[in-house]
């Protein structure tokens, strides 16, 4: 049973079913100015249908099961939002509204989509051994940064100077005032920098974007500590002397460590690829005819 399921056949079958169903569910009633187009008959599959797309969630128990713990007022106003809808949506279409729209020939397409995405996605489990292939492939993608916590103190460019700057830096680091600069005391000397003055455990890219490349590749190089001051090392601001208490090295966490978030990778990819299938099984349907050849 199950390598039937997998043929593709059985997914053509499926995908031109679906699209029947859609039709029913979503194509507009023929044009008609006569009386019976003024009585909006109002169902439970009516309203089941309507909360599922207005909730983009095609789940009919889930909602059936919803529809019947409503209270009355509840039900009462579910109604009144539905008559409400499909009287305008036929006003629309008597005023022809729905012909040549591209809005509305992309909000019909979105609809095929979204019901393709939920009849692939339903009850989507990995066989064995498909958790372990996904991660494999995409390991890097859940590599963790390299995470800083540090200090400085900050020696402006621009108003000592340039070569100022790095002067007085050198000039602080060399004093015996030094050793006594603790973590939190940073603050007290040197200039005010434009962003942070403790970065705690903040990541490679938020202190590249606060500083330079190069004053990340420095920070790479030292060995961490919580007394020795370091430097001077430039920015695009001016130099810094530099307190790093830790580093946390770049690593890619074990499997097992993220198995959940890697579960709902590979359902979030596996349903996409899944739905593309169901929309080429589609479009095979169809013969394609194609003229370039512009009108005179």
């Amino acid at each position: 049973m199950m390598t039937f399921i997998r043929q593709p056949l059985f997914h053509f079958l499926l995908a031109g079913l679906l699209i029947f169903i859609v039709y029913g569910l979503i194509s507009p009633e023929p044009a008609d100015t006569g009386p019976a187009d003024k009585v909006i008959r109002v169902d439970r599959t009516a309203l089941l249908n309507f909360m599922q797309f207005r909730a983009q969630a095609f789940q009919p128990a889930l909602f059936s099961e919803q529809l019947d713990s409503m209270s009355v007022e509840e039900v009462e106003q579910l109604i009144a939002e539905y008559v409400r809808e499909e009287a305008l949506h036929r006003e629309a279409l008597v005023m022809g509204m729905d012909q040549g729209d591209y809005i509305i020939r992309q909000r019909l397409v979105q609809k095929v989509e979204f019901l393709l995405e939920n009849m692939v996605s339903q009850a989507l489990e990995p066989e064995s051994g498909e958790i372990e292939a996904f991660y494999e492939v995409w390991r890097e993608e859940y590599k963790v940064d390299e995470v800083y916590t540090f200090t400085h103190i900050f020696f402006d460019g621009e108003d000592r100077g340039w070569d100022n700057a790095e002067a007085d830096a050198v000039s602080l680091l060399g004093s015996s005032q030094i050793s006594s600069i603790a973590f939190n005391d940073a603050s007290a000397y040197g200039d005010r920098y434009p962003f942070l003055q403790n970065y705690v455990e903040r990541t490679r890219d938020f202190v590249i974007n606060n500083f330079t490349d190069a004053f990340v590749a420095a920070l790479d190089a030292l060995p961490p500590s919580d007394s020795s001051w370091q430097g001077p090392y430039e920015s695009r601001y001016g130099f810094h002397l530099v307190m790093l208490s830790e580093r946390t090295e770049a690593t890619i966490p074990e499997l097992e460590q993220i198995r959940d978030r890697v579960i709902d990778d590979w359902r979030y990819e596996t349903m996409i690829n899944k739905r593309r299938e169901a929309e080429d099984q589609v479009v095979a349907g169809y013969e394609v005819r194609i003229d370039m050849m512009n009108e005179e």
